[in-house]
């Protein structure tokens, strides 16, 4: 007997059932120095490809999830996933290799369908896709609304104010005397630059500063030749110069503008245009121990990410990007360094710092959610201690960390908690997952409201 010819609107309605059977959810993961990016991403992929058996498996929609697919193939600059995982099994457990370039995770799940339409298709895919750069070039988005004569004058005020004045030293000097319409000396230039790059690594790793400005300064990332990095701010210069070619002042306007131009937009249009979510990471408690010089760098840097995260009509963003950013979630690091119950509060005290950005961001239609986070929790409590490895060190330490406050002063004067440089924790395996503290939370609102 012949087999029933399927009604056409069968066919037809699996058809497009099947159309719709893909997502797509572009996230971008973003944050400063130190903030535990690669740490993070290593900790999301092994939590995905453990949800069976991790706190994952008790959440929807990823009880009903069937299989996890890391891509390698076919991925433009990937993501170093079994580099890092390599790390921190070793024996002893080190941290992975800092971001120091562009890369990519693609990540394919796939969901067991529910319900009637189940009937129609038994499965329901998600594509992942998780963009990473190092958060060095993050401090470059404020750049794209200054011309080089207003940056000049910026990087004088930040110059004339301590910690930075010391550190800069003669450099500062030697910026300050040279006439900006005098012929340049492209040696002495070249040696400028170099000296100015290392003013912006001595910035960062002595006095904790977060806004380093070139941010490939630091960190070039591919495709960017030594050539095009070699401009500094002259002191003596402001936004209203005029001068003509061959003098310092064009040297270095015409490099700025081909920095802000060609390597800072070019960057941020191609990559950024077609996120769905944003992840902010912050590293709140390295800040917090190193003083209120440290936290007001702090939040003046993050303000000017944030403004650049604005959806407004008026936002030079939307201009370039047209973004549909729906979710931003902005989350406190590396919280498993202190008590437990301290935890909430090293997110108060983030979210207390940026109140205001929050407030703007929100009311541009974003959500915005704070999580306090440990993407891989490097310590355990007993009792009112706790106990972890600390770096270069066999054996462990038992230790009381010091205390946060439940709200920032708003001078911002803190007693910091006193941070130990911990290790990874042992015994750590990509088939198990990680020990962590809200990444569920996160994993499962960065998905939520797609349609699975």
């Amino acid at each position: 007997m012949a087999a029933m010819k399927k009604p056409q609107w069968i066919s037809e309605l699996q058809r497009q059932a099947a159309g719709l059977g893909g997502q797509h959810l572009r996230i971008g993961v973003t944050g400063l120095s130190r903030a535990g990016k690669t740490t993070f991403i290593t900790g999301l992929i092994n939590q995905l490809e453990n949800h069976q058996r991790g706190l994952l498996a008790r959440r929807a929609p990823f009880d009903r999830l069937e299989a996890v697919r890391w891509q390698r193939d076919g991925v433009e600059q990937p993501f170093a996933y079994l580099d890092a995982l390599a790390a921190l099994s070793a024996e002893p457990a080190r941290w992975p290799a800092s971001t120091t370039d562009l890369s990519r995770v693609v990540i394919d799940l796939r969901f067991r369908q529910t319900g009637v339409l189940s009937r129609l298709q038994q499965y329901r895919t998600l594509r992942v896709e998780i963009l990473d750069y190092p958060g060095e070039w993050l401090l470059d988005l404020p750049l794209l609304e200054l011309d080089y004569g207003q940056w000049c004058e910026q990087m004088r005020s930040w110059l004339d104010s301590e910690p930075r004045r010391s550190i800069a030293g003669a450099l500062r000097d030697e910026l300050a005397v040279i006439d900006p319409l005098s012929p340049a000396e492209p040696q002495r230039l070249q040696q400028l630059a170099g000296a100015w790059t290392a003013f912006l690594q001595r910035s960062r790793s002595e006095a904790a500063l977060s806004r380093n400005q070139p941010g490939r300064f630091l960190l070039p990332g591919a495709g960017v030749a030594p050539e095009m990095l070699q401009f500094v701010p002259l002191l003596a210069g402001n936004r209203h110069i005029r001068a003509g070619a061959g003098s310092w002042w064009a040297e270095c306007e015409a490099r700025f503008r081909y920095y802000r131009d060609f390597i800072v937009k070019g960057f941020y249009d191609e990559h950024f245009s077609r996120l769905d979510r944003q992840i902010l990471l912050v590293d709140m408690l390295s800040p917090m121990d190193a003083g209120q010089t440290a936290l007001t760098d702090l939040k003046a840097a993050l303000e000017s990410v944030l403004q650049s995260f604005r959806y407004g009509r008026n936002s030079l963003w939307r201009r370039f990007w047209q973004p549909r950013i729906s979710r931003l979630a902005v989350c406190a690091t590396k919280v498993d360094q202190v008590a437990p119950e301290q935890q909430r509060a090293v997110q108060q005290c983030l979210e207390d710092l940026l109140t205001d950005s929050l407030s703007e961001v929100r009311h541009g239609g974003v959500q915005v959610r704070g999580f306090p986070l440990a993407a891989l929790r490097a310590t355990r409590q007993e009792g009112d201690t706790l106990v972890a490895g600390l770096e270069g060190q066999s054996g462990l330490v038992r230790y009381q960390p010091g205390g946060v406050p439940a709200h920032l002063p708003l001078d911002l004067q803190v007693e910091g908690p006193e941070l130990l440089k911990l290790r990874p924790p042992a015994g750590l395996h990509r088939n198990e997952p990680f020990p962590h503290y809200r990444m569920d939370d996160l994993i499962g609102w960065m998905v939520e409201g797609v349609a699975l």
